[in-house]
């Protein structure tokens, strides 16, 4: 501030101004030369809010003469001299000048030279031996006649002792008015500008907050003083930033207000067209010429409220739309709109103005409406498109469109809400009795109909379907229903026994695929060109598919995964599926996902995590809300329960009231298997067998007799073992249960071969023990290879063979104790014999385990509580190459050949990451 004197600034800050040191420093100037009696006029212009009014008072009042002021209102434009009336009141004025200055106010033909002269001098005999300061703020807004009277005593100031300051808010226009071109005309006049601030003091804002301080406010100095005041009123941000309060913001709308009057509507039109409207289309909403749009503008701009022509903060924006009444508010959104529209703007940016507007009575909408939901179902965003649909089923007024935008709506909220979805089939149903919709549109409520427990509206629909030309959905369909509710299904493929392929290629849509991987698996068993068709689609898929089937396809192509026996894979796409569902908020889609990702661990023997992934699934989408399909998370929620030894939660789950249709439906089979296995273990017999026999029943009519979908044949043997009723039949299910699996290994095939020692002789159990825990060790149920082991060590115990016996019951112990299961835990806890005693006692003398190294030891810990070889490699960051070499060379350390004999002292030395 090169030239301010030292006492100026000190001055100016005790004034409480900021950044006004220069400015207070001129004016002390003109003090001085109007006190010599050479007088001034100062004239203070600047944006505004700029401090103008705060600088001409405090300098007034700390000026040390007589200081009368007068503040000019447009709402008194049409009161004459009125200002002038101001300046005079706190005078000491004959009574004869009042006279005069009352009859010039009421003449009609306005104030004659005479009077305004006569009142000039009035003025300056008054200040002849006393000097006086004079400050008139918004001078803009004065009276005529007032402003008639200010420039007849500019022109006569010269040898007074008077200084008259004015604060004018400066606008283009300004420089053109009457009182410009006098002033120039004067050199005892001096232009003070003010411009915003250009740093803010930390005497007033704290240098951790300048910056920011800064962007908000432009440096207008009334929106700095608003700033602070929110950080000193309201309650402070958790990240420390700037609170912008209702101080803020209505400083911000205060300031537009006290602008020209055009420029108010710029800003509320900038406010809701966004920022990037052109200066025509935000003339054309608040309806002035573009010339004047440009003005507003720049006023915006140098009095620091916009930067660049937008907003400085989302806040700003909103404390602009708040000042709108709400009618005003819609009608300048549903202007808005109606501009884009005319202009060709795409449906994404005309419908948002029309949702704010509330406004969907015209026709000419519906198309828009349509097309938004369209793009907002691509970008997931569901709600968006069922609030646009919404609003075309409002404004169309045609009965097929109607109806065809009611179906819509179904298909969409089934996604998010699949019971509202269910609700809002009470008004489609009419449609499609009176052939208001197309075959797609009847097809594509099918699902949503039997996923509602309407089945008697679904058989309808589908007969309606089959009776026409056929839609285009219609083979996705009846292969959908031959999967999951086959008492309905018409399936073609039934008649030739062959696979289903036809009308399946590349590119053929998702659901088709998915829908013709899930069916080959059920009729024909796990095979890699179903897994391979499933991943397929899951590759292509997401959770909020556009498609009409969309998010049931990747659905159907994990539970494909799954029943043909690609857990690791099933588990992977599950979690990656489960995350994007996650960032996205798509609940449903993060139900389906985790109830299949709970069936995996089910599968796996990880109950634990099996019975968190379905509540979880039931958390996402209430109970209520899963219609038939409720089988799928209520059954994983009871058979984990259940396996865990948990029976009394898993009786409080089985409490929980079910639909009658849902055993009619493939999801029926997941909880009938549940719930056998629950009567099971809690000495039920014949109601788990009666369970696992209509298991059987259901899955052999509807031709799914799969045990990857649930193995009842093995159940039901072991219904009948633990009765002890009929053992021959148990023997007859298990032979043909292993028949059906063929060769290869399952974890199927090891709960047979398990149940096949049963009914062995004692002799032959270990062999087929053993192979049993083979098969699981490597198929990875955990669960199962427990249970596998237990038998084992019973078997060697029933031979006699007490150290291998105790030795197997520890391994089996471990395992079972890793994948929580209690009960199973508390039956193999030690209890030994005097076989058992002397075995231990030998087990003592040698620890040959420390002959092993670490790395050694670690992975055959891992192996020996039945972690396969690429479980292993993935636990411990390490080939499964280097696996292979490290259990050889444990093998032949501790004199063992099969996994199986690993000794079970080793879980001792369990990694952190098992």
């Amino acid at each position: 501030m090169t030239g301010t004197s030292e006492s100026s600034t000190t001055k100016a800050r005790l004034a409480g101004l900021i950044e006004r040191d220069d400015q207070w420093a001129t004016l002390e100037t003109l003090l001085a030369d109007s006190l010599s009696g050479s007088g001034r006029v100062a004239l203070l212009t600047g944006p505004v809010a700029s401090g103008k009014t705060e600088l001409l008072h405090a300098f007034g009042e700390a000026c040390g003469v007589s200081f009368v002021k007068a503040t000019c209102s447009a709402f008194e434009r049409d009161l004459p001299f009125g200002v002038v009336s101001q300046v005079f009141h706190p005078l000491d004025v004959p009574e004869e000048v009042r006279d005069l200055l009352d009859a010039a106010a009421r003449s009609a033909d306005g104030p004659s030279a005479r009077q305004l002269h006569a009142l000039c001098l009035a003025l300056l005999d008054l200040t002849a031996e006393t000097p006086l300061v004079i400050g008139i703020d918004d001078v803009q807004h004065a009276d005529s006649p007032s402003m008639h009277w200010l420039l007849y005593l500019i022109r006569r100031l010269g040898q007074t002792k008077v200084l008259l300051m004015l604060s004018e808010t400066a606008s283009p226009r300004a420089a053109h008015t009457p009182l410009h071109t006098e002033l120039l005309r004067h050199p005892h006049c001096r232009d003070v500008p003010l411009a915003p601030l250009e740093v803010l003091d930390p005497l007033f804002v704290s240098p951790s907050h300048a910056a920011d301080a800064m962007v908000l406010t432009g440096g207008n100095p009334l929106l700095v003083r608003s700033l602070l005041d929110d950080q000193r009123l309201c309650k402070p941000r958790d990240d420390g930033g700037l609170v912008i309060g209702p101080s803020f913001r209505r400083a911000l709308v205060s300031c537009l207000h006290r602008c020209d009057h055009h420029v108010l509507p710029v800003a509320r039109a900038l406010a809701v067209t966004g920022q990037q409207a052109t200066r025509e289309s935000l003339g054309r909403l608040a309806r002035i010429e573009a010339e004047v749009v440009d003005s507003a503008l720049d006023v915006m701009n140098e009095a620091g409220l916009l930067a660049d022509g937008w907003f400085r903060d989302p806040a700003a924006r909103g404390a602009v739309l708040d000042d709108l009444s709400t009618q005003d508010r819609k009608e300048m959104y549903l202007g808005a709109a109606l501009l884009l529209h005319d202009e060709g703007a795409p449906a994404t940016e005309v419908a948002p103005y029309l949702v704010m507007a509330d406004h969907s009575e015209n026709p000419w909408m519906v198309p828009v409406f349509e097309e938004a939901a369209e793009h907002a179902l691509r970008d997931e965003q569901v709600d968006t498109a069922l609030r646009y649909l919404e609003l075309a089923h409002r404004a169309c007024v045609e009965v097929h469109g109607r109806a065809a935008i009611a179906a819509k709506l179904v298909r969409v909220e089934w996604r998010v809400n699949p019971s509202a979805a269910g609700r809002r089939l009470g008004t489609v149903v009419p449609a499609m009795r009176a052939g208001q919709l197309s075959d797609r549109d009847v097809t594509s409520l099918v699902q949503p109909m039997l996923w509602n427990c309407q089945v008697d509206e679904a058989t309808e629909a589908l007969e309606r379907i089959r009776r026409g030309a056929g839609s285009p959905g219609l083979r996705a369909a009846e292969l959908w229903l031959a999967c999951s509710h086959p008492t309905l299904a018409r399936r073609p493929q039934a008649e030739s026994g062959k696979r289903e392929t036809r009308l399946v290629s590349m590119t053929s849509g998702p659901m088709l695929k998915a829908v013709t991987a899930l069916a080959n698996v059920l009729t024909y068993g796990p095979n890699d060109a179903s897994a391979t068709d499933a991943e397929h689609v899951l590759q292509a898929a997401r959770p909020s598919d556009s498609a009409s089937w969309g998010p049931e396809s990747a659905m159907l192509a994990v539970q494909t995964l799954v029943y043909a026996d690609r857990l690791d894979v099933a588990a992977s796409w599950c979690d990656r599926l489960l995350e994007e569902a996650r960032v996205k908020n798509l609940g449903v889609a993060r139900a389906f996902y985790s109830c299949v990702r709970a069936e995996v661990a089910l599968r796996r023997g990880d109950l634990s995590s099996s019975y968190e992934h379905a509540q979880n699934a039931l958390d996402f989408m209430p109970a209520g809300g899963w219609g038939v399909a409720v089988g799928m998370p209520l059954g994983v929620l009871i058979n984990a329960a259940t396996k865990m030894g948990r029976h009394s939660e898993a009786a409080g789950v089985l409490d929980q009231p079910v639909p009658e249709a849902m055993f009619q439906s493939r999801y029926g089979l997941h909880y009938l298997y549940a719930r056998g296995h629950h009567y099971l273990a809690t000495s039920r017999h014949y109601a788990a067998l009666a369970d696992f026999l209509s298991c059987g029943e259901l899955m052999t009519s509807w031709g799914v007799d799969q045990p990857a979908v649930v193995p009842w044949r093995t159940s039901a043997a072991e219904a009948w073992l633990v009765h002890g009723a009929n053992r021959d039949e148990a023997k007859r299910l298990i032979n043909e249960q292993l028949a059906r699996l063929g060769p290869e290994g399952s974890r199927t095939r090891g709960i047979a071969l398990r149940l096949l020692a049963a009914v062995n002789q004692p002799h032959n159990r270990p062999q087929l023990l053993q192979d049993a825990v083979v098969v699981l060790e490597e198929n990875g149920d955990q669960y199962e290879l427990a249970r596998a082991l237990a038998d084992l060590s019973k078997a060697h115990q029933g031979l006699r063979e007490h150290r291998r016996a105790w030795t197997v019951a520890r391994r089996a112990w471990h395992v079972a104790n890793v994948c929580d299961a209690a009960e199973l835990c508390e039956e193999l806890l030690p209890s030994r014999g005097k076989g058992e005693e002397e075995a231990a006692s030998v087990e003592e003398k040698v620890d040959p385990i420390s002959t092993l190294t670490d790395a050694e030891r670690r992975v055959a810990a891992l192996a020996a509580v039945g972690y396969t070889n690429r479980e292993i490699a993935s636990k411990l960051f390490i080939t499964p190459s280097t696996i292979e070499q490290h259990l050889t060379r444990v093998y032949r350390k501790l004199n063992v050949k099969y996994r199986k004999d690993l000794p079970a002292d080793l879980h001792s030395y369990l990694p952190s990451t098992a």
